[in-house]
């Protein structure tokens, strides 16, 4: 390789890593605050429903957090004078929505066939790959955002152990509740990330 293409290399690897920057700044504290107040919101509103009727905030939770992060991405993509669909935002997506996609046609059918504790199994499988999701981007995100990724891992696999192979689950799981428990974690964790990256500033390399 000459010197040139060297050079080339270097300027590539930095204009990629100044990209994921970016979307996860964008894409960290703000978001997370946001979120955390949504899924507050969409825990209470949720409460004592069933089926669809107990899934429907979420999902309007869900899409207002996704369209706060894509005006969040828009925003710096023009401030920075940078394209919207830029690499970083490609790797991203590459490495989280499968899981996400996974995760969220999971407790879809649970919801869909109303089966017994099914809006508990459709939190737990949002939860655990939500955290999976996080985890595969982990190579390339703020370490805090790897921490947030297994708190939400470690959550969803012991609540789902729990309600799966403990017939009366746990006293914690069946005291939070499917909604309890989604607002203690999409709530509660990201609003504990989103305080600590605003709070700090350590949105890069935290």
């Amino acid at each position: 390789m000459t010197t040139h293409e060297e050079a080339a290399e270097q300027l590539r690897v930095i204009r990629t890593m100044m990209e994921r920057a970016t979307l996860f700044r964008a894409l960290s504290g703000e978001a997370a605050l946001v979120g955390g107040a949504a899924a507050l919101a969409a825990g209470w509103l949720s409460e004592g429903k069933d089926t669809w009727a107990w899934g429907a905030p979420w999902f309007v939770g869900l899409g207002l957090v996704i369209l706060f992060a894509l005006w969040q991405l828009q925003r710096r993509a023009i401030a920075h004078g940078r394209p919207f669909w830029s690499h970083g935002l490609r790797v991203a997506l590459r490495g989280g929505l499968p899981s996400l996609v996974v995760g969220g046609f999971l407790g879809l059918l649970y919801l869909r066939f109303g089966s017994p504790k099914c809006e508990t199994f459709a939190a737990c499988f949002w939860i655990l790959h939500y955290g999976l999701a996080l985890l595969a981007i982990r190579e390339f995100a703020p370490r805090s955002m790897g921490w947030l990724g297994l708190a939400f891992l470690a959550t969803g696999l012991l609540s789902l152990s729990a309600v799966t192979f403990v017939q009366s689950a746990t006293p914690l799981v069946s005291k939070l509740g499917p909604s309890g428990l989604m607002a203690a974690t999409f709530g509660g964790f990201h609003l504990l990330y989103g305080a600590m990256i605003v709070t700090t500033g350590r949105t890069d390399g935290a």
